[in-house]
C-alpha cells in the first residue's frame, strides 16, 4: 500500500489551535472587554491557580490548558480524541457571596457568547474532518480553591479521524508477514462506503465471480476470508481499506467488536 494513495483527508494533522481560538474570542469580546478579562495559556490546573494567584493586577480571566487528555479508538471508526480545557476566574471581594454569584452568572454568559462562535467553528472543523463533541457543559469550582476570587471551567472533546490502516512502508521488510500473523484469523467486511469499487475490489483480490463479490459485499458485516491459512493477506486488507472497506481481523470463530 503506497501512503500516497491514502484519502487525502487523512493526511490533516487534525490539529485545532484551542488557544488561538479563544485568545481571539477574548480579545473581541465585547463582554470579555468591558469586564477586564485577560487571556492567558496555562498548564492543567495548577497552572491555572497560579496564574491568578500572580497576576494581581488583573480581575478577570480566559485561561486555555496546554494539557490535554485523550485516547485513540481502535474500533470500527478509528479515531483520536483529545480534551482541552478553557479555565475562567473573576475576582471579588473576599468572603463576598453575592459578589461571588455575581461574578459565576457573568462568567457562565461570557461562556453562552464563546459556545455561539464554537457552533460556527464546529462547522468549519468538520469541513477538514475534525469533530468538536457538541455536549460541553460549565463547571463551578469549588469556592475555596481561591481566596477572593471565582472560577469556573468548561472542557471541549475533539475528534479526529486516524488512519490506523497497516501499511508496510512504515516496518523494517518482513515485519507484517513473519511478526504479525493472519494465520486462524477471519477477515471481516464491516461496513463500506460507495458499492462499486467495493464489489470490484473483492471480485479481483479474492479471484470470484461478480454475483458471488456482491453478495459478499451486500451481507457486510461478513467474513471476506474465513481461517486464513497463510500470512500473504497485507496487501488485500490495504486494497480492501483503500476501496473504502471498515476491515477487522479477528480470531477464527469469534465476532468482531459491535457486529
Amino acid at each position: 500500500m503506497n501512503s500516497s494513495t491514502h484519502n487525502p483527508s487523512t493526511q490533516l494533522l487534525g490539529q485545532w489551535d484551542a488557544a488561538a481560538f479563544f485568545e481571539r474570542l477574548t480579545a473581541t469580546n465585547r463582554l470579555a472587554q468591558s469586564e477586564g478579562f485577560t487571556f492567558c495559556r496555562v498548564s492543567g490546573l495548577e497552572g491555572f491557580e497560579e496564574a491568578v494567584n500572580q497576576a494581581q493586577a488583573a480581575t478577570a480571566f480566559v485561561c486555555v490548558s496546554d494539557i490535554a487528555d485523550g485516547y485513540t479508538d481502535l474500533n470500527n471508526t478509528p479515531r483520536t480524541r483529545r480534551v482541552k480545557t478553557v479555565f475562567l476566574a473573576m475576582r471579588h471581594a473576599a468572603e463576598d457571596m453575592v459578589a461571588r454569584s455575581e461574578c459565576m452568572e457573568t462568567m457562565r454568559e461570557l461562556f453562552r457568547q464563546f459556545a455561539s462562535q464554537l457552533i460556527l467553528e464546529k462547522v468549519r472543523l468538520e469541513q477538514n474532518c475534525i469533530f468538536l463533541d457538541p455536549r460541553i457543559s460549565f463547571n463551578e469550582i469549588d469556592r475555596y480553591f481561591f481566596n477572593g476570587a471565582a472560577g469556573a471551567y468548561f472542557q471541549i472533546a475533539v475528534d479526529v479521524f486516524t488512519d490506523l490502516r497497516l501499511n508496510p512502508e512504515e516496518w523494517s521488510d518482513g515485519f507484517v508477514d513473519n511478526q504479525y500473523s493472519y494465520i486462524g484469523s477471519d477477515i471481516w467486511l464491516l461496513s463500506y462506503g460507495e458499492k462499486l469499487p467495493m464489489i470490484k475490489c473483492i471480485k479481483t483480490k479474492l479471484n470470484l465471480g461478480l454475483k458471488d463479490a456482491k453478495n459478499l459485499v451486500d451481507s457486510a458485516p461478513a467474513i471476506l476470508v474465513e481461517n486464513v491459512n497463510k500470512n500473504n493477506y497485507s496487501e488485500f486488507i490495504a486494497s480492501a481499506q483503500e476501496a473504502g472497506g471498515v476491515i477487522q481481523v479477528v480470531s477464527h470463530g469469534q465476532r468482531p467488536t459491535g457486529t
